[in-house]
């Protein structure tokens, strides 16, 4: 044995040696590991099939309690009560139960009396739902599976009426099979009821899938395409004796996954092996000094030492290879660690430029760090806190429990009152934990936002629901009031009191519609989907369209309109329909504040390339402190009284919004007797003056 392992066929041993390692090492390795991948992929396809299964059963008794709820929800309308007073328009109570049905996705819907149907919609097969005498479970309905609800229809003009809401159960079959992504058999003892794939089905046997077990794998051929394999589980459907419902799980995709993973580990240790024995032969060459050289300079490596390098001369090619290979590696290793400072750079100043404030801390509520969010927030450096109890810096309120011991939970949000630089402030806060030793001696890290401005927000937003709510609700009232009117007197109304509610009418309706443009555009501003299309436009043309509009509303308050005398008429570069809309709010906001029988004067001047367009009526002009804010959108008011006073806020937020876009400008200032004077410029085409 030592003869045959004498040093001058050490190379030859030394091959031979590792080729039965390398052997040894695929057999030892790659067998328990194919295993494992078999054992791992059985578990993990058993456990996506029993969330799959429970899944099922929540979405059926969703989609029953769904049913339930239409049903019950239909009765109950207001419309359908109407339609059965009026038993006659059986057209129009089918037409109603349609639209109903396909808003609601359900399969078919009729209307029951004792004495059969009286109206249906949607499938014709849901004209039998009426024979039905039990619900809330699946039915066999011309020899096909329902799952069907009804509710109780109270009528002055039928006794015993009914709703019944009825869908196929193939329909909800295909929806749970979207969501679950099972395919699905519903069938009894006799007949396959329904199925969510398709053809497969015609080769399968109501008793072949009663004798199937649970997990067991069964191939099935697909449309047009090869044999595939499906993994079976029963669904076992609460209050539903005579069907059973199985899920086919295809595994194709994962047993092929699990073929390719088994093959490159196989691979890959046939690989490592031979690379393996590569080196080990390369090392037996030469066992000398230069070894010796290079495993010093290892040493300086594993020390840290990167920057000198790796030169060593040696008549073995295969050593000088191997310097060379330590060489790149010490070249590619200080080129990663200077890599994953830049990148550590890079994530300290993602960090800093998030605007939440992040803050990790130790089992002590300690903090041991702090990014450049939360020195804004406490105003203070991030090396002043360190080490310090974050109780130091977030202070809550007299008689509330530490700020420590109202931090959330692990991934939990929660907002807390605190007081910091002298005034209160509401943080949002949620948490996360670290596992150590990785995370070092931090165990928690908080992200932490102040949502003091967003609650201002909030608030505002309610007043600003309160104040629409009001806007709308005066000319609504005298609309229904004027409509009441007529409806109510019309045979002993004369001509003239006619003329008069419709004049009030149609008031009110201007009044709605630059309510409801001004708050289309607003929204359209909001959404950032605001354009504008300026284009040559007759300047005289948008003056005398926003007076005209605007003029009933002004002669139901004794107002008058001074417009310009047409001289001369100048193409502007404006969208007409926007502008238009500026000018009747600028009229409508001088009509609110003039007294009854004022003027409101409307007066053009041309200022080199643009014309300057001013509206001034004769009321008692803006407050002072009022004046910053004119242009402001949803200006919140002081007290209930004065929401007739600032409105919505809208209409000269969308005179500003409509101007600025279209290259012009908008301001107030006040006239000499003190009432207010409304200006806006629009450019004015050069050379296009008629």
């Amino acid at each position: 044995m030592l003869r045959f392992l004498s040093h001058k066929r050490f190379f030859k041993q030394l091959i031979l040696i590792f080729m039965f390692f390398s052997l040894g090492t695929v057999i030892g390795l790659g067998v328990p590991a194919a295993l494992l991948i078999k054992r791992g992929m059985d578990t993990q396809l058993h456990t996506a099939i029993d969330q799959s299964n429970q899944t099922t059963l929540a979405l059926f008794s969703y989609k029953n309690s769904q049913i339930k709820n239409l049903a019950t929800l239909l009765v109950e309308r207001p419309t359908l009560q109407s339609f059965l007073s009026e038993s006659q328009d059986l057209e129009g109570l089918e037409a109603y139960l349609e639209s109903f049905r396909e808003n609601s996705g359900m399969d078919a819907i009729s209307i029951c009396i004792p004495s059969g149907t009286l109206a249906s919609a949607g499938d014709d097969s849901g004209k039998l739902l009426c024979e039905v005498d039990q619900f809330n479970s699946l039915k066999v309905v011309d020899d096909d599976v329902w799952l069907i609800s009804t509710d109780v229809l109270t009528s002055e003009e039928f006794d015993s009426a009914r709703v019944v809401v009825g869908v196929r159960a193939e329909s909800i079959l295909d929806e749970f099979n979207l969501q679950t992504g099972l395919d699905y058999v519903l069938f009894s003892d006799e007949k396959i009821f329904a199925s969510s794939i398709s053809e497969k089905q015609k080769e399968i046997s109501p008793e072949y899938l009663s004798s199937l077990e649970k997990y067991q794998t069964i191939p099935i051929a697909a449309d047009n395409r090869a044999m595939g394999s499906f993994m079976v589980v029963e669904i076992s459907l609460p209050d539903q004796p005579g069907f059973d419902l199985i899920g086919l799980f295809n595994i194709d995709s994962t047993v092929a996954l699990n073929r390719q993973l088994r093959n490159l580990i196989l691979i890959t240790l046939m690989c490592v092996s031979l690379v393996s024995a590569l080196v080990a032969v390369l090392l037996s060459r030469r066992i000398s000094r230069p070894l010796n050289y290079l495993a010093k300079s290892a040493v300086l490596l594993r020390e840290g030492d990167l920057n000198t390098p790796l030169t060593t001369s040696s008549s073995t090619w295969e050593i000088d290879q191997l310097t060379n290979a330590l060489e790149d590696a010490r070249v590619g290793l200080k080129h990663s660690l200077d890599e994953l400072n830049k990148d550590k750079i890079w994530i300290e100043n993602l960090l800093n430029a998030i605007v939440e404030g992040i803050v990790t801390i130790d089992e002590r509520s300690f903090i041991t760090f702090a990014s450049e969010g939360i020195e804004r927030i406490l105003d203070l450096d991030a090396a002043t806190i360190m080490g310090r109890s974050i109780d130091d810096y977030f202070i809550t309120p007299t008689g509330e429990d530490l700020f420590s011991q109202q931090i959330p939970g692990q991934n939990q949000g929660r907002r807390i009152l605190v007081s910091m630089n002298g005034k209160e402030s509401l943080l949002n806060v949620s948490a996360s934990s670290f596992v150590p030793p990785e995370a070092g001696n931090a165990t928690r890290a908080l992200v932490i936002r102040d949502v003091t401005d967003e609650e201002r927000i909030h608030k505002l937003i309610g007043e600003f629901m309160a104040n629409i709510t009001h806007e709308f609700r005066t000319p609504l009232t005298a609309l229904s009031a004027s409509v009441e009117l007529l409806l109510d007197e019309l045979p002993n109304l004369s001509n003239e009191e006619i003329g008069q509610l419709l004049h009030a009418l149609n008031i009110g309706i201007i009044d709605l519609q630059s309510l409801i443009d001004n708050l289309i555009q607003a929204a359209s501003i909001e959404a950032g989907r605001f354009k504008v299309n300026p284009q040559e436009v007759e300047l005289s043309t948008i003056i005398v369209a926003g007076i005209n509009t605007i003029q009933p509303l002004a002669k139901k308050h004794g107002l008058m309109i001074n417009q310009p005398k047409e001289k001369q008429s100048f193409l502007v570069k404006a969208d007409k329909r926007r502008t238009v809309q500026v000018l009747i709010n600028l009229l409508s906001n001088a009509i609110k504040h003039s007294p009854d029988g004022g003027i409101i004067t409307v007066t053009t001047l041309i200022l080199e390339n643009e014309v300057l367009i001013e509206v001034q009526d004769e009321g008692q002009g803006v407050s002072s402190d009022r004046q910053a804010q004119l242009f402001n959108r949803f200006v919140a008011p002081i007290s209930e009284k004065d929401f007739s006073e600032i409105g919505l806020g809208l209409g000269l937020s969308v005179v500003k919004a409509v101007v600025e876009a279209q290259g012009g400008k908008v301001g107030f200032k006040e006239s000499e007797i003190g009432s207010a004077i409304f200006w806006f410029t629009l450019p004015l085409v050069k050379g296009r003056g008629l």
